[in-house]
């Protein structure tokens, strides 16, 4: 296998910075606190790691076509559709989805970017 573009290394820790950041957001956090009035902040929070994966995933996707190609288990249309959902449609965002995808969603997104991540060290 030939050396990842630095440039792709960059996009990946990006994703997985924000993947563990969101998770640890949502460490003490339950469905009904995260959702509630009180958990707006942690909302926030989470929304802005999820825009970042989202960026990130548009990156790669319009600027590493062959390296996505290469590693279909990476779900990058469906980060960016996240961050487009976010950011376009901020008034209709469903929470419920959103914590589904940061407890559920980021750890398989974690594991898939991991060993990409060891092989470039």
């Amino acid at each position: 296998m030939s050396a990842l573009d630095p440039r792709v290394i960059k996009l990946l820790d990006d994703i997985n910075t924000s993947a563990k950041r969101a998770a640890e957001y949502l460490q003490d956090e339950t469905l009904e606190s995260f959702t509630s009035e009180a958990g707006m902040g942690v909302q926030d929070m989470v929304a802005r790691r999820l825009t970042i994966i989202g960026e990130a995933a548009a990156a790669l996707l319009k600027k590493h076509s062959e390296f996505c190609e290469q590693h279909p288990e990476i779900p990058l249309r469906l980060a960016r559709g996240m961050r487009n959902v976010i950011v376009h449609e901020y008034d209709g965002v469903d929470w419920e989805a959103v914590w589904d995808t940061a407890k559920n969603k980021l750890p398989q997104l974690i594991d898939a970017i991991k060993p990409l991540l060891s092989k470039s060290l």
